[in-house]
């Protein structure tokens, strides 16, 4: 099965959707459905719930995807770090981390400075659409 890590901007993108066609919207489904393993260090799951705070998401929301990333992700320790986007982007780097640490298959993300690595120690870096071709 593969190993995916989702970076935070696919899951607010999915969450601020009101289109259930969205790329985001069905990797969060496929990934429901059991079509690929999810994975989340506390980092990742940290940052997330920071994020869907600032943008206005209700609580009780954020509290159901945790309940859903909990019940059905892969949970890693998150000890890994890695400073290969300290010039460009620090805080990507702890999805570059969780990927290592994993052995992530992929990355997925909206985010450009992920994007423009393409790979990461194996796990190839791509945006919703090309994983949704890539996988389906």
């Amino acid at each position: 099965m593969l190993k995916v890590i989702l970076d935070t901007s696919v899951f607010i993108s999915a969450v601020l959707s009101k289109n259930p066609e969205t790329a985001p919207n069905q990797i969060l489904k496929k990934w429901q459905e059991g079509n690929f393993c999810l994975v989340i260090s506390p980092q990742l799951k940290e940052e997330l719930i920071i994020l869907l705070l600032r943008k206005g998401i209700k609580s009780e929301s954020i509290e159901n995807l945790l309940t859903i990333i909990e019940t059905l992700a892969i949970q890693i320790e998150g000890i890994y770090e890695t400073n290969f986007l300290d010039n460009i982007d620090p805080n990507d780097n702890i999805f570059l981390a969780a990927a290592f640490e994993a052995k992530a298959d992929y990355l997925v993300s909206l985010d450009n400075h992920l994007l423009s690595l393409k790979f990461f120690h194996g796990t190839q870096i791509c945006s919703p659409s090309l994983f949704l071709k890539l996988i389906y």
